[in-house]
């Protein structure tokens, strides 16, 4: 077991808790129904789940989430209460989604298979009651890499071409939380325990070294391909990050360069370090989470609109 998928899931274990507390559960069973392990493909980890208000009516926003772990770990159950606490005060249907993990699964396997799952998504909007015209994708640390990918991607002909995957329906939104979208600037970081050698190792199949030839490069960074077309998005950073640090300060300097809607929550303490809205209590995760939401409803209301 490489030490990234030991140090991975030992936060896994370690934060379960806090990121899943009892109240937010409670809630979400007594106002959602919630369908685990839905099948968007065959392989083993393809499998998403649905939550729905239990009195909606009608066609709902859908927001789409994908959860973080450094590429080699994570799982939707640890996204439970979150998917709970986004159902029950935004209305929206909300889908989280597992994909397959490194080092047994290398870049692009997992996203093709989130390509795939958009996908699957859209062809069942109309039976499980859903607006793609109000449409959020959101992740945490990889999951916000590969939420970022998906923006990238819906712009990009080359993107998709290349990875093998053909995008039928577009995400209107997005809600990034400290995401990578460099990832030679992310590896290029010294972090504890040597820690960006072996996740490289175990997203990529090769060594840092080795990245300057690697033969999906020119289509891992969603920085590269940002457009006046990306979609309305609120960033989450920390300005301290020590796994992602300076990631989303560029991403919102490039949205604001080419003109695209952005809100964005910046962490200014060491202590609300990376990903740290997902824990709840602090006085900057309970600021961030307000404003995701503000936006997320202002977005679904159409307060929001597109920049010039």
């Amino acid at each position: 077991m490489s030490k990234a998928v030991v140090i991975f899931k030992a936060i896994d274990h370690m934060f379960a808790g806090p990121q899943n507390p009892g109240k937010l559960k409670r809630a979400g069973k007594k106002e959602v129904d919630l369908t685990r392990d839905i099948a968007y493909g065959e392989g083993e980890f393809q499998k998403l789940d649905l939550y729905r208000k239990k009195d909606a009516t009608g066609k709902t926003p859908v927001i789409i989430e994908i959860h973080g772990g450094g590429f080699v770990a994570g799982d939707k159950k640890y996204r439970t209460a979150l998917c709970y606490w986004y159902c029950i005060n935004t209305g929206a249907t909300v889908i989280s989604l597992n994909y397959s993990l490194g080092p047994k699964y290398i870049y692009p396997v997992a996203q093709q298979e989130l390509a795939n799952a958009m996908n699957f998504i859209g062809d069942h909007a109309d039976e499980w009651g859903i607006d793609l015209s109000k449409s959020v994708v959101t992740g945490d640390s990889a999951g916000g890499w590969a939420s970022a990918q998906l923006c990238a991607m819906q712009d990009s002909d080359y993107m998709q071409e290349k990875l093998g995957v053909k995008l039928k329906y577009k995400v209107t939104g997005a809600v990034l939380n400290c995401g990578i979208y460099d990832l030679q600037k992310a590896v290029s970081a010294k972090v504890l325990f040597n820690l960006t050698e072996s996740v490289c190792k175990d997203f990529t199949g090769i060594t840092v070294k080795e990245l300057p030839e690697w033969q999906w490069l020119d289509v891992v960074d969603s920085k590269n391909y940002v457009t006046a077309n990306w979609p309305t998005s609120f960033i989450v950073y920390a300005e301290q990050d020590f796994f992602c640090g300076g990631q989303g300060e560029a991403l919102v300097e490039k949205l604001d360069e080419l003109g695209v809607y952005q809100e964005h929550y910046a962490s200014k303490k060491f202590g609300d370090n990376h990903t740290f809205s997902l824990t709840w209590t602090s006085k900057a995760a309970k600021e961030c989470n307000a404003q995701i939401l503000s936006f997320l409803n202002r977005f679904f209301a159409g307060e929001i609109k597109k920049a010039d």
